[in-house]
């Protein structure tokens, strides 16, 4: 047997460049596009620099994870896959536990059920208070023995900086829901949802939250053949008639073939629309209101007494709705609540960016290309890369929060915002007979990720399409995956381009 023997460390460095140059493997070894995505890219005209991805295998099926990549260090806009920088910092600095509340107050006597004086509410930023929270206030106010009240309505909005009200839309759609502005008091995303039903050939409408002094003005016209686009033949309009009523007017044609119609709007200021859905819910519980109350936005003053306090939602029900549904307020609420709890009163947005910011360098987590604007994602100047992201997907599925956090993505196939993305793909894959004989589940990670299939957060902006989230391949192995495309096309085939990579993945990035 032949053999060698080096007799100098820099004979072993030449050999070891002569080696390396005369190797197959590239210089990055890890960046390389899957011919589907390539395909994908091409069909929609999107340049290949306007993709950056980053798949790392994860767990214990791994001793040597897995690595791949695209412009995975490039700082890019991810959309709403940003919320889940926020939604895993927020599980971590406040805790699965953490509560909202909503605080009742009154500077008056309560005499045989008859409040004398104002009615005050203190908000601290309950991203889900709705109708149903709002009814049980008022039930409860009601066994307290409050029968009437004589007095105004005052909204404490202090812990929010006025800076935050005053955030204008990122498109100018200011009546569009995804637009709704941050606020200490939201109740009900400040939306108004409208049904229209088929019923035996007349249509009904029926809305939530009920608000008192709103009427519907149903003029809509039934009609046959097909249902179209009714946007063009139906025209909706909320109409103010003056401090204490409104008119929802519905006037034109529709076919009574088309489906059920739902139809959201922001129209009320949201005084307004806290204080008549308020109302409402008063009305239903059996308080009254003497006269109708004027709004006075103010502190607590320091005379009044706690008369009432409302625990809201829960942090765990509330990144549910944020990452499965990519609800944007909700997100943008979390983000100022770390800067409510953790930095000072009232709080900003700059103050909840620093304590997350301090968050990421205490866990670790360098991403020198991260910028925050809100939290949500809804936002142009957001910048996160590919690496960071899986970085940061890495480092939750370690935490004790891990499970919760998993459950709050989107399923593909199943719901949330990925209900019908990789359907056929995952039905092949569920059903295939040799499924059980090729799965072998990595029972270090948590319960969630024993199953195929892509729990994949979503992004959606007018130039750009992503997902981050897990991957669970045909095998059992886990993989954290982000996948972002920036460009002017990406509304005309950046899913396609998304899809086509999850799909490689499912099948362990083996499949061209």
């Amino acid at each position: 047997m032949n053999s060698l023997r080096f007799t100098s460390p820099f004979t072993v460095i030449l050999v070891g460049i002569f080696c390396y140059f005369l190797s197959p493997i590239p210089l990055l070894a890890n960046e390389y596009l899957p011919v589907g995505v390539k395909k994908a890219l091409q069909s929609s005209k999107i340049p290949e620099s306007a993709l950056g991805f980053h798949i790392i295998s994860i767990g214990k099926l791994h001793p040597q994870p897995n690595q791949h990549s695209w412009n995975a260090q490039s700082p890019m806009n991810p959309a709403s896959t940003m919320k889940l920088l926020t939604t895993v910092a927020a599980l971590d600095i406040l805790g699965p536990q953490y509560r909202w509340k909503t605080n009742f107050y009154t500077n008056g006597l309560i005499e045989q059920g008859v409040l004398n004086g104002n009615l005050i509410i203190q908000g601290f930023g309950d991203p889900k208070l709705v109708p149903e929270q709002l009814s049980v206030i008022a039930q409860n106010l009601r066994q307290s023995g409050l029968q009437e009240v004589q007095g105004n309505l005052v909204l404490d909005r202090s812990v929010y900086a006025s800076s935050i009200r005053q955030t204008a839309p990122l498109d100018g759609e200011s009546s569009r829901t995804y637009n709704v502005v941050p606020d200490p008091l939201l109740y009900a995303f400040q939306t108004l949802s409208f049904k229209i039903s088929n019923n035996n050939k007349q249509f009904d409408i029926t809305y939530t939250p009920h608000l008192a002094g709103l009427r519907i003005v149903n003029q809509i016209k039934a009609t046959n053949g097909k249902c179209g686009d009714w946007a063009k033949t139906l025209k909706i309009e909320i109409r103010k008639i003056n401090e204490e009523a409104w008119n929802a007017v519905f006037v034109g044609k529709l076919s009574i073939n088309c489906p059920d119609i739902v139809w959201n709007s922001v129209s009320i200021d949201s005084n307004n629309f806290l204080k008549q859905g308020l109302l409402s819910s008063f009305e239903d519980s059996g308080i009254a209101w003497k006269t109708h109350p004027q709004v006075i936005e103010s502190e607590v003053p320091s005379n009044a007494k706690l008369f009432l306090s409302h625990p809201g939602t829960s942090l765990t029900d509330a990144i549910k709705d944020i990452n499965k549904y990519s609800n944007n307020v909700m997100a943008r609420q979390v983000l100022l609540t770390i800067g409510l709890e953790k930095g000072s009163r009232p709080t900003s947005t700059t103050d909840s960016i620093r304590i997350v910011k301090d968050w990421l360098r205490k866990s670790k987590l360098n991403f020198p290309e991260l910028v925050i604007e809100n939290g949500s994602g809804l936002s142009n100047i957001e910048r996160i890369s590919a690496q960071s992201m899986t970085s940061l997907l890495n480092y939750a599925v370690n935490t004790k929060n891990n499970e919760l956090f998993i459950n709050s993505l989107p399923i593909a196939g199943v719901d949330g915002t990925m209900k019908n993305r990789l359907v056929d793909r995952l039905k092949k894959l569920w059903s295939t007979n040799t499924r059980e004989a090729m799965f072998t589940p990595d029972i270090s990670l948590p319960n969630t990720l024993q199953k195929t299939g892509a729990y994949m957060k979503t992004g959606t902006l007018q130039t750009v399409r992503s997902v981050s989230g897990y991957v669970v391949s045909k095998t059992g192995k886990v993989y954290a995956v982000s996948v972002m495309v920036n460009d002017q096309n990406a509304g005309l085939g950046g899913t396609a381009v998304n899809d086509a990579l999850l799909q490689w993945v499912l099948d362990d990035c083996t499949s061209d």
